[in-house]
């Protein structure tokens, strides 16, 4: 892992940051996509912001996860534990949103109006 992630202070709450930063911007990219010309909701496009947003979801919920256990040296975790286990938690609840989102672009027209 990358050694500044690893020392930072806010690695067991990436989940919770990336996470919701993901879901944001997948939400506002396909939003405004569509709102501009929208033959340009595709599915595939809808589909490609959302695998993009859920593989950045996962990757902050699994730095969040693995931050909790303490390092050695480090004592014990305390309030580390409890804050990567709510970023892990916060990109599951994130996933599910961003999956919900990306579904629906499969299934209503984007120019349904």
């Amino acid at each position: 892992m990358i050694r500044w992630i690893d020392r930072s202070g806010l690695r067991p709450w990436s989940g919770l940051f990336v996470g919701a930063a993901a879901w944001v911007l997948q939400h506002q990219i396909g939003s405004d996509l569509v709102y501009w010309d929208c033959r340009l909701g595709t599915p595939l496009l809808t589909g490609g912001l959302g695998l993009v947003a859920a593989g950045a979801t996962v990757l902050g919920g699994l730095i969040s996860w693995r931050a909790r256990r303490a390092r050695p040296g480090e004592g014990e975790p305390g309030n580390r534990a409890f804050a990567g286990m709510v970023g892990a938690a916060t990109a599951g609840i994130f996933l599910l949103a961003i999956l919900f989102q990306s579904l629906i672009g499969f299934m209503v027209p984007a120019c349904h109006a």
